[in-house]
């Protein structure tokens, strides 16, 4: 008796299961279309196509890739949800010359967030363009490492071209640190970029020039981390004379020291001049260099949302020669996004504070021994983790 009751009751616990697997029902994937474009300024009848697309599951995670067809068109076949869209590609000069009229390496990029999936939708994206070349940012140093050791940053600025370019003058600003939650500036974002801090390379008398394939390095503090008595010995880096060529001096500080061997940048703007240190942020931000004819001249502007009383300098987008987007990790939404698409279309980090570890450009060739690096104004698709920071080498 009681064994036919066992056998009753594992019957009814299977009956129920079946029941409630009934309540689950297969969520059907819909049909979307991309529909790219490119920029006005193409020459008419240009199709978008072959265009390298991404699409990001925002909750998941999980990306699909896609290249556009010959009618500039990407279909996937998506679960409803919330999702994320970038697209980018270089044009060789002769490619570029075809479609713009101008010789010149060009790029096109676009990042569309969020897009909601709700069913069967298609969506227009316009395409942004602009020139490679010229000056890059080709790899931030911002982690730190264990024992909260941060003074060890470095950024280092390329020569890309294949002609001298000034650097006197230049000017370099970061915007507010990067963070999870949205950007009050995110709508005005693609007209300027709004910097916290910005400092210029100084004009000492004479025009100063870097060669195709030098780089210019900028140090937090300019000495060699891993050696000297002011550094830490878990640092990577040697920013000492002979590796930076400048340093971000801050003299607002009686801790901050000078090292005197090492020039330092003009201090030109600071939305505040508290703290020890120039501090940019060791989960990342939107870093920018420029050049502009009236730096003095340009608006403030306080963050839209937000009750601070903090006043960030506005450098027009035009202005901008290249950005790169560093955040703290890879779970950062687009709408905390710091700079325009037109700059800097994606974002990279390095994963984790104190880790140790930089972002450089990768690698797209060599050309009678001068390494050209990838631009195409996406930091997702253009930069890589480097374990170990390295100012100048590259190959």
């Amino acid at each position: 008796m009681m064994k036919n009751l066992f056998i009753y009751i594992i019957a009814l616990s299977i009956f129920g299961l079946a029941s409630c697997r009934k309540d689950f029902q297969e969520i059907a994937a819909v049909q979307v279309t991309l529909q790219l474009d490119f920029p006005d300024n193409y020459v008419d009848g240009s199709i978008a196509k072959n265009i390298p697309v991404s699409i990001k599951n925002t909750i998941t995670g999980q990306i699909v890739s896609f290249i556009s067809d010959d009618r500039g068109l990407v279909t996937a076949d998506l679960i409803p949800g919330t999702y994320s869209v970038i697209a980018s590609k270089s044009f060789s000069a002769a490619e570029a010359n075809i479609l713009t009229g101008y010789e010149q390496e060009s790029f096109v990029n676009a990042n569309v967030t969020p897009l909601i999936i709700d069913g069967p939708k298609v969506v227009a994206i316009k395409l942004n363009g602009s020139r490679s070349g010229g000056l890059v940012i080709r790899e931030y140093y911002y982690s730190g490492v264990p024992s909260a050791y941060f003074y060890d940053l470095f950024i280092e600025i390329y020569n890309n071209s294949n002609a001298d370019i000034r650097v006197d003058s230049l000017y370099l600003g970061n915007t507010k640190t990067a963070s999870t939650t949205a950007y009050g500036f995110t709508k005005y974002t693609q007209d300027s970029v709004y910097l916290a801090q910005v400092f210029m390379v100084p004009n000492e008398g004479s025009p100063r020039f870097l060669k195709p394939g030098e780089s210019l390095i900028v140090a937090m503090d300019g000495i060699n981390h891993k050696s000297d008595p002011l550094g830490n010995a878990n640092s990577p880096v040697d920013l000492g004379p002979g590796v930076a060529d400048y340093e971000t001096f801050w003299s607002y500080s009686a801790k901050e020291l000078d090292a005197p061997d090492v020039p330092n940048l003009t201090h030109v703007y600071g939305s505040s001049t508290s703290g020890f240190d120039w501090l940019p942020g060791l989960g990342g931000c939107g870093l920018v260099i420029f050049n502009t004819a009236d730096f003095d001249k340009l608006p403030v502007m306080k963050e839209p949302g937000t009750t601070a009383a903090t006043q960030f300098k506005a450098i027009p987008t035009k202005d901008i020669i290249d950005g790169l987007e560093t955040v703290t990790n890879s779970n950062v939404q687009a709408t905390a996004k710091r700079l325009p698409i037109a700059i800097d279309a994606g974002m990279t980090t390095v994963g984790a504070m104190y880790n140790g570890k930089s972002v450089r450009r990768k690698i797209k060739s060599v050309v009678d021994g001068r390494t050209i690096f990838v631009d195409t104004n996406n930091s997702s698709a253009d930069f890589e983790v480097n374990s170990t920071p390295s100012p100048r080498k590259w190959n």
